[in-house]
C-alpha cells in the first residue's frame, strides 16, 4: 500500500499511535500489525470552518473520523440547504450515498466548525477487510451504528409536530443546542427557523 503523510505529533497518544487506532481498539481490539497498517495509511486533515470534504460531481470514497469539530450532510432542493445529518466526535462521516460506488453524489459534506479529521482512504479500508478479521468485526459494529443513526433520522422526520421533533432532538442530542447554528438543527429537523425560535422560547 502506498503510506500517506505522517500524522502530527500532537494528533497521536502517548503510545505513538493515531487515536484511531485507540477508537478501533474500543471496539474490538485490533492486532498490531492491523495497527501498524493504520498508522502507516491514515492521514490528518485540518477543515476550516464551512470547509467541504465532499460535493456533488465528487467521487471519492474515503472516509473520515472526526477527532475534533462537528460535520453535516446537506443537499440543496430549490436552492435551499436541507441537512440530512450531523455527526460530531468519534464518529465516522463521508459522502456514504456513494460508498463503494463509481457514481456521483448529489450530497456535501460540510465542516460547521473548525474540524480535525483523521482520512481513511478506501484502498485503506478495502485492504483491512481482506486482511484482518478484526477489521470485518469493526466495520460490521459501525454499519450497525450507522444504520442507527439513519433509522433515528427516518423517525424524528416522520413526527408530525415540530414540538415533538425538536423535544426529541434535544433529548437525544441535546449537547448539539450549544455547539453549532440553530439555523442547521432547524433544517435538520424540517421547520424553519423562525418556527423553532417559537417552540424554544415556551421553555
Amino acid at each position: 500500500m502506498i503510506e500517506s503523510p505522517i500524522l502530527p505529533v500532537e494528533w497521536k497518544t502517548p503510545d505513538g499511535h493515531s487515536p484511531l487506532c485507540t477508537f478501533f481498539n474500543s471496539i474490538h481490539p485490533l492486532s498490531n500489525e492491523a495497527i501498524q497498517c493504520i498508522d502507516r495509511n491514515t492521514f490528518p486533515v485540518n477543515l476550516k470552518k464551512g470547509g467541504f470534504i465532499a460535493k456533488p460531481g465528487s467521487s471519492s470514497n474515503d472516509l473520515y473520523w472526526v477527532m475534533k469539530g462537528v460535520i453535516r450532510g446537506y443537499i440543496k432542493e430549490e436552492g435551499k440547504e436541507i441537512t440530512t445529518w450531523i455527526n460530531e466526535e468519534n464518529e465516522v462521516v463521508g459522502s456514504i450515498r456513494n460508498f463503494g460506488l463509481e457514481i456521483d453524489s448529489d450530497e456535501y459534506v460540510q465542516a460547521i466548525d473548525n474540524a480535525k479529521l483523521i482520512a481513511i482512504p478506501h484502498t485503506l479500508t478495502t485492504y483491512l477487510y481482506a486482511n484482518f478479521p478484526e477489521a470485518n468485526v469493526i466495520g460490521r459494529i459501525l454499519l450497525e451504528e450507522n444504520y442507527r443513526g439513519a433509522e433515528e433520522r427516518a423517525y424524528i422526520s416522520r413526527i408530525p409536530s415540530a414540538e415533538k421533533r425538536y423535544k426529541r432532538f434535544v433529548a437525544t442530542r441535546g449537547v448539539l443546542l450549544n455547539r453549532i447554528p440553530l439555523k442547521y438543527i432547524a433544517s435538520y429537523l424540517g421547520m424553519t427557523l423562525e418556527t423553532m425560535s417559537r417552540i424554544r422560547g415556551k421553555k
